[in-house]
């Protein structure tokens, strides 16, 4: 436990620091090739190393006695870590790390959501790796969302000449759109398969009171396939893309939250 709370704090403070580093990234002249090349090599080792502390400060306290061990603090903790690696591997051919600007503060401070003692809720194996399956869609689906509104803002400001500091540092319109299909696609294959592995667990879908929710989740699931199908047959990009990537999530948000507040109101 001190150990795992350790990793926690030595991994939020090396987020903190990579994104220290891109705040100097975005402040200094582009032209220095040679402090570029350095900088990106000490941002890449910060933030995998804090990925790799951030995976060992909750990964003991996943799996306990046969069972996966969810909580509030958990599950955050767990979303995040997944944001930084998605991330990470969609830099190994494409130069995002300074998207991190957005990603590395939060990860810092949810790193330590586990140590604040939220209660969990044990779960057979079977059923914690639907829900481990369901929080990474739900996660990289998230992150799509996040940097689909994001490329629709540098868009807009691209086409109407008005791009600041920030977005002139963030990578180029078409590696953004390449890094948001990249996700998209991630994301949809582990949400089919969210959905796939669901049906298990749906004893009296009624009965359970998931109608609703499974409901929201399907029409996330197709309109999420209509925008792919689009994208590969008919060139659909940019602000388009954007609309639908945010519109698909919003049904997917509301599978789990407008779920809860539609039972409440029957």
């Amino acid at each position: 436990m001190v150990i795992s709370a350790l990793a926690a704090i030595f991994s939020s403070l090396l987020y903190f620091f990579a994104t220290g580093l891109l705040w100097q990234r975005f402040k200094q002249d582009r032209s220095t090739k040679s402090g570029q090349t350095f900088n990106r090599s000490k941002l890449l080792i910060f933030a995998i190393t804090a990925a790799l502390l951030h995976l060992y400060s909750f990964s003991h306290n996943l799996i306990v006695d046969n069972t996966i061990v969810f909580s509030l603090g958990m599950g955050l903790s767990l979303i995040s870590w997944i944001a930084v690696m998605v991330l990470l591997i969609t830099n190994i051919n494409k130069a995002t790390e300074n998207l991190g600007i957005f990603i590395f503060p939060i990860s810092a401070l949810t790193t330590l959501a586990p140590m604040v003692g939220f209660e969990g809720s044990p779960l057979p194996y079977p059923l914690g790796s639907h829900v481990l399956i369901s929080i990474t869609a739900y996660s990289i689906m998230g992150l799509a969302a996040a940097q689909a509104a994001l490329y629709a803002v540098q868009e807009h400001r691209f086409q109407k000449r008005q791009l600041t500091t920030l977005f002139k540092n963030l990578p180029p319109l078409q590696v953004m759109e390449k890094t948001l299909i990249q996700m998209v696609l991630i994301g949809f294959i582990f949400l089919s398969f969210a959905l796939l592995s669901g049906v298990f667990f749906l004893e009296d879908i009624f009965a359970q009171h998931l109608v609703h929710k499974t409901f929201f989740a399907i029409l996330a699931w197709l309109t999420y396939g209509l925008f792919l199908f689009g994208h590969f047959r008919f060139g659909w990009r940019g602000q388009k893309a954007a609309y639908y990537i945010l519109w698909a999530y919003f049904l997917l948000i509301l599978s789990y939250i407008g779920t809860e507040a539609i039972l409440i109101i029957l």
